[in-house]
């Protein structure tokens, strides 16, 4: 089978020659997109769902390899825009790829990080990094940050985005994988 030319009909074994055409090298490709095993694994299998899924419709497809390489690709940076977005899922799913969980407790503590997150807020623009400080080292709330500062309380949530964003891109330029710099920046006092 070649990346161009499913088998058909596509019944349970037809079905099964894709998989195994497929499944290694999209996997391999997720986790060099993702940088995890357990995402790639998660993502993997949600390929070969749509697939069977749209089975009955695959014959229309010219170009079956970039058809399954896109999906996988969409997959996997829905994935990681909500991970990035949901400090939940980004731990569940930081979490399941580590070999010891406390080692995001460990990165957090770790100097390196400190220090880049110091610098990151040094770069931030005053406000930014105001509302951050009263949010993350006053413990404030955006009600109570709202009332302090005289801004809407819409502008103190976007302002700490914008901080958490930066800090996070700042980690990333600093050699951090993606979602461990969100979930260092989701969990950081």
């Amino acid at each position: 089978m070649t990346g161009d030319t499913p088998l058909f009909p596509m019944d349970g074994q037809s079905f099964k020659a894709l998989f195994d055409t497929y499944v290694h090298r999209v996997h391999d490709y997720i986790a060099f997109l993702c940088k995890s095993d357990h995402i790639a694994e998660e993502v993997t299998q949600e390929v070969f769902i749509i697939l069977w899924r749209k089975r009955d419709d695959l014959h229309e497809i010219n170009h079956l390899d970039q058809y399954i390489f896109r999906i996988a690709r969409n997959l996997a940076m829905k994935l990681l825009k909500r991970a990035a977005s949901d400090a939940q899922l980004a731990a569940h799913i930081y979490k399941g790829s580590l070999k010891r969980s406390d080692e995001v407790v460990e990165a957090i503590n770790c100097r390196n990080v400190q220090d880049l997150v110091a610098k990151a807020l040094q770069k931030l623009p005053p406000q930014p990094r105001k509302i951050y400080l009263l949010s993350r080292h006053a413990n404030l709330n955006f009600d109570e940050i709202a009332s302090a500062t005289g801004l809407s309380r819409h502008t103190v949530k976007n302002h700490l985005q914008k901080a958490l964003i930066f800090i996070r891109e700042h980690l990333v330029k600093n050699g951090y994988q993606p979602l461990l710099a969100a979930v260092i920046t989701s969990l950081l006092p």
